[in-house]
Order: C-alpha cells, then sequence, then structure tokens
C-alpha cells in the first residue's frame, strides 16, 4: 500500500510539472514564432509599398547575407490588371532566373490566398493602381531558427522532467514517512489484538462447552457459542490479514500446484450447501492447469470466491467456477446471479471493511474482510483480481495468475 501510494504521489507531481514545463515551452515557441511571422509581414509590407524595391533598413551594405537582423533574400513580380508581367525586381535572391520569378507568382496567384508560403519564401499579394505585386521573401534563416528553438525547448524540457521525477521520488518518501508509520502501528495493533483475543476466545468457548455439560443445552449457551465463533473468525481474518501485510516475516510456501484439482476439491463441499439452498453450482476446469504458488493461500482464495457467490446469489440462483488458461495467463472466473454490484463499488468492495449496504448487510455473517484478503493474497502471487458486474442481475470475480 506504502509503494503505490508513493508510486501515486510521484506520478502527480511529475505529472503536474511536467505540464507546466510543457506549457512554457509551448508558450515559448508560439511567442518565437508569432514574433518572426510579425517580423516577417512587416518586411513583405514594406517592400511591396516601395513596389518591390527593399527599404534601406532591411538592404544595408554592412550586413552579411547570414545576419539574421540584416537583408534577406527577396524578390517582387509586378502585373497589370490583364495579368501581364510589368517588371521583376530581385535582391541578392536565390532564384536566379526569370522563369522561376513567374512560376513562384502564378503559384502564389493560384493559390487564391493573400498570404502564404511557397518551399522556403513567404509571399504577399498587394493591390496596386497599375494592378498587382508579388513579394517573395526567403524565409529558410527564420525555420532554422524555429527549428533549432523547437529542439532545445524540447531537449530541456524531457531533462526538466526527469529531473522532477527523480526529485519526486526523492520526496515521496518523505511524504510517505508518516503515512507508513502509521500504518506500520495499524499492522502491529491488529496482529498483537488478535493474538491476544485467541486466548480468551478460546476460554469462553472450552467454558461455555463445560457449562452446557453440566446444565444441558441452553438458548443463552447458543448465543455465546455463536458469537464467540464469529468473533473468532474474525480474529482469524485479521491474522490472515496481518501475515499478508508482513510479508518479511510469513513469506509463502511457493510449489507447483495442480489448480485444476485444487478448484475441484474446494468446490466439490459446495454441493451439498448448495442443493439444500435450491441453487445450481457449475464447475469447469480445464484439467492439469499448473501453477506456482502456495496451496493453502490459493485455496483460500477459492475459498472465500466460491462462498461469497453461494452467500449472496439470488434464490435458485446459479453459480458457476471456471478455470481455463488464456493468452499465457492462468484465468478464474467465480460467477453468480443475484443482485450484482453497484458500478461505483466495483472497486471499493476489496477495501478492507466495506460492505454494500443492501448485498453485504450483517445477516450475511460476514465482516467485510474476505475479498480484501483475496485481493492480498492474489497479488502476493503476483496475480489480479478484478470484479465485472451488471447491478441487478450478476456479478463475477476474475483472478488472474502467471
Amino acid at each position: 500500500m506504502i509503494r503505490k501510494l508513493r508510486i501515486k504521489i510521484v506520478a502527480m507531481l511529475t505529472a503536474i510539472l511536467a505540464i507546466v514545463t510543457v506549457g512554457i515551452m509551448f508558450a515559448i515557441n508560439v511567442v518565437a514564432q508569432v514574433s518572426d511571422q510579425a517580423q516577417v509581414n512587416e518586411r513583405l509590407l514594406k517592400t511591396a509599398y516601395n513596389d518591390g524595391n527593399v527599404p534601406r533598413e532591411y538592404n544595408r551594405a554592412d550586413l552579411s547575407h547570414d545576419n539574421e537582423s540584416g537583408y534577406m533574400d527577396t524578390f517582387s513580380v509586378l502585373i497589370d490588371g490583364a495579368y501581364r508581367l510589368i517588371a521583376i525586381r530581385t535582391g541578392r535572391t536565390l532564384v536566379v532566373t526569370q522563369d522561376d520569378y513567374i512560376e513562384y507568382a502564378n503559384q502564389a496567384l493560384n493559390s487564391g490566398s493573400r498570404r502564404g508560403e511557397l518551399g522556403n519564401y513567404a509571399y504577399l499579394i498587394e493591390l496596386k493602381s497599375y494592378g498587382k505585386i508579388i513579394v517573395f521573401l526567403d524565409i529558410t534563416q527564420y525555420k532554422h531558427t524555429y527549428e533549432s528553438l523547437l529542439l532545445t525547448t524540447v531537449i530541456m524540457g524531457a531533462i526538466a522532467i526527469m529531473v522532477f521525477f527523480v526529485l519526486s521520488w526523492v520526496l515521496s518518501f518523505w511524504l510517505v514517512k508518516p503515512v507508513k508509520e502509521t500504518f506500520d502501528k495499524q499492522k502491529r495493533f491488529i496482529s498483537d489484538a488478535s493474538h491476544e483475543l485467541k486466548t480468551p476466545l478460546a476460554v469462553i468457548s472450552a467454558n461455555t462447552d463445560v457449562l452446557e455439560a453440566e446444565i444441558g443445552e441452553n438458548k443463552w449457551l447458543g448465543y455465546i457459542r455463536t458469537e464467540s465463533k464469529r468473533m473468532s473468525e474474525l480474529v482469524n481474518e485479521l491474522l490472515c490479514l496481518a501475515r499478508l501485510d508482513d510479508k518479511s516475516g510469513h513469506a509463502l510456501v511457493m510449489t507447483d500446484v495442480n489448480l485444476s484439482n485444487l478448484v475441484m476439491m474446494t468446490a466439490l463441499p459446495f454441493e451439498s450447501t448448495v442443493f439444500e439452498m435450491g441453487k445450481k453450482l457449475d464447475v469447469n476446469a480445464e484439467p492439469n492447469i499448473m501453477c506456482r504458488g502456495d496451496e493453502s493461500s490459493l485455496k483460500h482464495i477459492l475459498t472465500i470466491l466460491i462462498d461469497n457467490a453461494v452467500k449472496y446469489s439470488d434464490e435458485k440462483g446459479e453459480i458457476s467456477v471456471r478455470l481455463f488458461r488464456q493468452s499465457g495467463k492462468t484465468i478464474l472466473e467465480v460467477y453468480n446471479t443475484g443482485e450484482g454490484i453497484k458500478p461505483e463499488n466495483l472497486t471499493k468492495i476489496f477495501e478492507r471493511f466495506f460492505r454494500q449496504d443492501e448485498s453485504r448487510n450483517s445477516k450475511s455473517g460476514g465482516y467485510g474482510l474476505g475479498l480484501a484478503i483475496a485481493k492480498a493474497s492474489t497479488e502476493a502471487h503476483g496475480g489480479k483480481i478484478t470484479a465485472q458486474s451488471e447491478y441487478g442481475q450478476w456479478v463475477k470475480f476474475i483472478v488472474s495468475l502467471p
């Protein structure tokens, strides 16, 4: 539980910081692109205003061709109202033939857009008294600058997220420390209290038997025996959870288990109970399915799920147990008709002491620990347990083991 909590904290902190980092990087790139686009539009407009003559501020002789703040390659095509060529005005441009100029101008006119890009050139079409002027500006330098900025921000963002992840992981140990201490104290209390309760419960049960032998059957003694038995079951379940929590001190004894035989042997004792209740039990296990695990723990999982299905199935309901292999996994399904589980409770039912009011009431005799034990035992085997249900119709528990 503590490890899962730490993972959630790390994921949450890293996600928040990653979103902030990505937002900042995105804003930087957008601002840079908008600024570059504004400069390009300004140069195109000023050149168009001068009828294709590059303004002096962009055509200074003391600036080299590669200087970002200086003159950039440009050319303009002037046409009249009948789309006849009037003139071509060029700067130090990479396009060197008149056919190239005319081809670019035709593509810009055919695009249907007043502004746009053709390859590495941005263009602007402006109306003039003599017709139109199409101004082209080489934006290769702008593109290279933007691509370099984008690459730099992506690399820096990735490094920042990795640093955030490491810092979050280190910080998580400090954040969960109080929770871990509380959880450890809770585990110790449950374990110690359960052990301490076993002795007085055994004494009460023994004295009840002695009294019954002396005075005969008595409803009050029957009440004591019944409640002592229920309390003993609760204590045993608490001890089981304590052992599962304390993995270091109570390791599972892992052996090769014939799960098919185990399913059949575990389900068999329930047949008479199911028959007396007027219900139907169907067990279908593929033969010779082997599993690496602790046999007693696996049997406990099966017992909890089948007992749960018998208790909470409806009158004359159907219960089915299936065991099969699928996609390299061993799948155990325990299904029963009945009231089912509400969608919002499908994950909560595995929490300790959780009860769904309609189907998990005190009349069933449970304490809300069985499914929590089944979940802990399944995870101890490297597996996963989930629940599916159509509320008011049926419920199915699915155990997946490696």
